[in-house]
């Protein structure tokens, strides 16, 4: 094996924790990411696929006559469309209680805008009929079951069996529906819908319903921007064609379809502004993590360099630690993309009855999101590694001089400073003291902090939009998400503190300091640092909600609850109390007679 492999792999087993980190925050930022950034495609190829299965129609048009369409008017429309395209029933809604009922009559078995049979059978006789399936919004029936059916004719109700439950994609949502109907007695714009039935029947009494598919793959696809566009045109050469007698509706108008696309929007953008913000975190551990290891690595940079290997080939070894960290992260960041977005796909069905889950792959996000951030750790390992190589091996092999001790700020505050005791004095040197670790911390904690508190913002919002429900998933993954990263940044540069100061703990424990006391001189440095960002973190954190509210134009800061404020930061130590546990092992099985040998 060659001597440059070898030392390869020892750099991989001798910074194996440090390797691991990269492993994690890169699957996590990856998995986030690919995953959150792939659901929008996701839901936009699943409703697609039911729009094509189903047929589903693109226009409703209604008749404004109480005898409905005229045998010309339906011509008119067939020969316009196409009779292959065109379906007529016969629907009404009448009031029921505080709420609306609405019957249909149509031909359930017609291909077109085709209409699901879920239990039971088709009417076979007479006083059978057939009922939409249970909602939040609507209620339940079950076949056999008797239901009173309004007759406008005669002002009484008339009672029918329910031979079977069935699922019309037009009314793909699950949350309470507007009905047309509006009681003049009523407070409210309109009546809410709690029932819908079908007779079926190729002979509808009346025609007053008209639904024409009008898509094709000219015309653009589903809710495009073409779409739009020529569904608009459509639209208007429709109500030319047919005046004032009747109302024309686009998929635009219902509210099933349209807002599953609208919150498929939302997800996006979304995900557009948090995989700027985990990148940019990302990027941040990485370059923290790498130009610390660069420190620790001077004397053996020199003595490469002294052997007369070239800059380019010693720096390489560590694109290469970087690389293969990057590589093996975005392995498993993908399966933990693809999870991710199985997951809040199907956490849609809270609000609407999803179409099962595409299974085709695209890896347009997962491949952009992986050559961003291969592509930023390698340069940003180059940059290190130019920096640490420009140097004479003399000047790598002689230590970096301790910094100068000097008075911190709370020293010529008297009363504080002396209110305080030895240990406490000496944490808060420590602190202050070195100022590019303190800042790389808190910043790192600050990023961490912010995403939880927007994680958190965007549930209270989800929570209080009740027709939302469907962004409760995003935000309760986004809370997830953030908090393991806040951990793993936590509990990466709380690692990077623990291996620069060994001697610095062995001295301690040299001086008889009991595990516990060794232990909390470490902590309370990583405690007070958290603390600092956790605190800068919720200021913040409102102004970056506030405008990721207006950017997709969904809640506000108003909404936000009281305990989310709270929770933030808690959460936040909590992260940064489990990262220090989890360190505790390595700090108390310091080898003392290593640690303090010196090479000066």
């Amino acid at each position: 094996m060659k001597a440059g492999l070898k030392t390869a792999f020892r750099l991989f087993k001798k910074h194996f924790a440090r390797f691991t980190t990269i492993i994690a925050i890169v699957a996590v930022s990856i998995g986030f990411m690919s995953g959150i950034g792939e659901v929008e495609n996701k839901i936009k190829i699943g409703a697609r696929d039911l729009y094509e299965q189903s047929r589903v129609t693109d226009l409703y048009i209604k008749s404004s006559s109480p005898s409905g369409f005229t045998p010309q008017e339906i011509v008119t429309v067939c020969q316009r469309f196409g009779e292959e395209n065109v379906k007529t029933g016969f629907c009404y809604e009448t009031a029921k209680g505080e709420n609306a009922l609405r019957v249909y009559w149509l031909n359930v078995e017609d291909s077109l805008g085709k209409i699901e049979l879920l239990e039971g059978e088709l009417p076979t006789q007479e006083g059978e009929i057939l009922a939409e399936r249970e909602t939040e919004g609507l209620t339940s029936c079950a076949v056999g079951d008797t239901v009173y059916i309004p007759n406008p004719m005669t002002g009484g109700e008339t009672a029918y069996t329910v031979s079977g439950i069935v699922y019309n994609p037009l009314h793909i949502y699950n949350e309470d529906e507007p009905s047309f109907t509006k009681r003049e007695d009523s407070q409210e714009d309109v009546l809410t819908l709690k029932e819908i039935y079908y007779f079926h029947t190729q002979t509808p009494p009346i025609i007053n319903d008209i639904y024409v598919r009008v898509g094709n793959e000219a015309f653009g696809e589903l809710f495009s921007n073409d779409y739009e566009e020529n569904i608009a045109i459509v639209k208007a050469e429709t109500e030319t064609l047919l005046g004032d007698g009747a109302t024309v509706l686009t998929l635009y108008e219902n509210i099933g379809m349209y807002s599953l696309f609208s919150y498929a929007e939302k997800v996006g953008q979304i995900g557009i502004i948090f995989v700027v913000f985990f990148l940019l975190v990302t990027l941040l551990v990485v370059y923290s993590t790498m130009s610390r290891l660069f420190e620790e690595e001077r004397a053996q940079i020199a003595c490469q360099k002294t052997l007369g290997i070239a800059d380019n080939r010693i720096t390489g070894k560590y694109v290469w630690f970087v690389a293969v960290g990057s590589a093996i992260g975005g392995g498993i960041g993908f399966f933990i993309g693809l999870l991710l977005t199985s997951l809040l796909y199907n956490g849609f069905n809270m609000q609407y009855r999803m179409p099962p889950f595409p299974d085709s792959l695209n890896f347009y996000y997962y491949a952009l999101t992986f050559g961003i951030i291969l592509l930023a750790n390698v340069v940003l390992a180059a940059l290190c590694g130019k920096k640490a190589t420009s140097s004479k091996p003399a000047q790598l092999l002689t230590p970096k001089a301790p910094k100068a001790g000097k008075k911190v700020i709370l020293e010529r505050i008297p009363f504080i400073w002396k209110a305080l005791s030895f240990k406490y004095k000496s944490t808060v040197r420590n602190v202050l003291l070195f100022k590019s670790r303190f800042l790389m911390t808190v910043i790192s904690v600050v990023g961490a902090t912010v995403l939880v508190f927007a994680g958190l913002g965007l549930f209270n919002c989800a929570v209080n939009h009740g027709e939302a429900g469907s962004l409760i998933g995003i935000s309760a993954v986004l809370i997830v998400f953030s908090g393991v990263l806040c951990a793993l940044v936590i509990y990466n540069l709380t690692n990077i503190n623990v291996s620069e100061r060994t001697r610095e703990i062995a001295t301690l424990m040299v001086l008889g300091y009991h595990e516990r006391e060794v232990t909390g001189y470490i902590y309370r440095e990583v405690y007070i640092m958290c603390a600092i960002g956790a605190v800068l973190g919720v200021p913040l954190g409102m102004a970056f909600v506030n405008f990721v509210f207006d950017f997709i134009s969904f809640g506000s800061l108003a909404e936000v609850e009281w305990w989310s404020y709270v929770l933030t930061p808690v959460m936040t130590m909590l992260f940064g109390f489990i990262s220090t546990l989890l360190l505790r092992k390595k700090i108390v099985k310091t080898d003392m007679n290593a640690s303090l040998k010196t090479i000066e």
